[in-house]
């Protein structure tokens, strides 16, 4: 996987920045998503497991349809409650053991090339680990914090479960876990056993070393430049070659330069930190909405939209998502809108038919409509056919923003020779009409993409 260079840490401009936009989040958008909406039953006791260190930007549900709540800075965190770290915002735990420090990691799409966004876990009462705890998806770190010798975690995921052993106080491993549907798998409308989104993980060994056990099975990794990085999926397994060696992953190198983002997001907590008024969740959203709007610096006023509309999804407040993608009139919001809808579906088996519902159901699709929306949604598409590219451009006069907008965002990915055609699916039709037409002059029907020849000055 390769990396945008990017640290975030625990203080500094970013994540004070995104401290003031999780404390409005945290206790606005939960108020409209009603909870979780697909996260297992559990009969497990309710337990005081951990404390949180870090405010704000976790929120903690009990079940689905239970309304989350903000989690403060010395809060209480229960077991068997889904606790979610904000994209883009690192908060720490530290379990009931004292022997570990768990730090959910949240990220967002420009502050590194990881395919994780919000951090989701459950933590487990236990007597026999320092740390028991599902990663529901996201990255996480575990360290070491014992005054000596080893620290044992057991990590749960839908794949099953190994133990993690920490050699040394100060040693440091993170976890990554996301979804995706497959390239060429379609939506359907009725399950279909054995098709669902592949799961992907990925371990590093930030400091120290760490062994995996699962069964009778042993992995050992350690820092670089030992082998410190592990990957495997759902349909493979574990790689076959055990850890390899690779250097720290930028976002995890304190040397690493920071993003633009970065820089861009500390504008955030200059401009509206203390302005906020008001206790109505609601009107708190509302006013960091409309102030982004009235923002004369576009790149903070993009940040600050990108880091509401992936903080929806975050909490399974789709059907606000879905909105914002069929009536906003701003790019960046239908943008971001389409790539957390992607990224929400592709996070556990079955969010595809639930948001199929959702469409047709609540947000006043037809079966139809919703159907196309959910084929787009998915990857489907066959680049070396003609067919692909008469489809997708015969939807950008669709009479539904969200098939338009769906569509122009797989166009320029296949066909990136067209990019530089103008075109706004929430502009009037002779507006569309206009930029549909120079698409299929580009590419006749029939016929597939030019490629630039990257040899000829232009």
């Amino acid at each position: 996987m390769s990396e945008r260079s990017v640290r975030l840490s625990c203080t500094g401009g970013l994540t004070a920045a995104l401290a003031l936009l999780a404390l409005a989040l945290s206790t606005t958008l939960v108020h409209s998503s009603g909870g979780p909406i697909d996260q297992p039953q559990s009969f497990e006791p309710r337990v005081v497991a951990a404390k949180c260190l870090t405010m704000p930007g976790l929120l903690s549900s009990e079940g689905n349809h239970q309304s989350f709540s903000r989690v403060g800075k010395g809060d209480d965190v229960y077991s068997r409650d889904l606790l979610v770290a904000i994209p883009g915002m690192k908060v720490n735990l530290e379990p009931t053991s004292g022997a570990v420090r768990l730090t959910l990691w949240g990220n967002l799409p420009e502050l590194s090339d990881s395919n994780v966004l919000d951090s989701a876990v459950v933590l487990h009462d236990t007597a026999a680990y320092d740390l028991d705890f599902t990663l529901v998806r996201g990255r996480v770190m575990v360290t070491n914090k014992k005054a000596k010798g080893p620290a044992k975690v057991w990590l749960r995921a839908d794949t099953g479960g190994v133990e993690l052993i920490l050699g040394a106080p100060g040693d440091a491993v993170a976890m990554e876990i996301y979804g995706r549907w497959p390239a060429g798998v379609p939506f359907s409308v009725k399950h279909r056993p054995g098709v669902g989104p592949v799961r992907l993980w990925e371990a590093h060994c930030l400091k120290g070393t760490v062994q995996i056990k699962a069964g009778k099975t042993q992995w050992a990794m350690a820092e670089p430049p030992g082998s410190s990085y592990f990957h495997g999926d759902s349909v493979e397994g574990p790689a076959a070659g055990g850890p390899e060696k690779r250097p720290l992953p930028s976002w995890a190198d304190p040397k690493a330069k920071q993003p633009a983002l970065a820089a861009v997001i500390k504008e955030v907590v200059n401009t509206y930190a203390g302005k906020l008024k008001g206790d109505d969740p609601e009107e708190i959203a509302a006013e960091l909405f409309k102030a982004s709007l009235a923002d004369k610096n576009k790149d903070r006023a993009r940040a600050t939209r990108e880091l509401l509309v992936h903080a929806m999804a975050a909490i399974d407040n789709v059907e606000k998502v879905l909105e914002l993608l069929g009536t906003s009139k701003l790019e960046d919001v239908r943008a971001t809108a389409v790539v957390a809808l992607r990224h929400w579906i592709g996070a556990r088996n079955g969010r595809d038919e639930k948001l199929y519902d959702v469409m047709k159901d609540q947000a006043g699709y037809s079966k139809a409509e919703a159907e196309t929306i959910m084929q787009l949604l998915h990857s489907p598409f066959d680049r070396r056919q003609p067919e692909t590219y008469e489809t997708l451009i015969a939807y950008l006069r669709h009479r539904k923003q969200a098939v338009r907008e769906l569509a122009h965002w797989h166009l320029v990915r296949l066909a990136p020779v067209g990019k530089d055609i103008g075109y706004d699916s929430s502009a009037d039709a002779e507006a569309r009409d206009k930029a549909a037409a120079a698409w299929r002059e580009l590419i006749p029907s029939g016929e597939l993409p030019r490629v630039k020849d990257k040899s000829k000055k232009e």
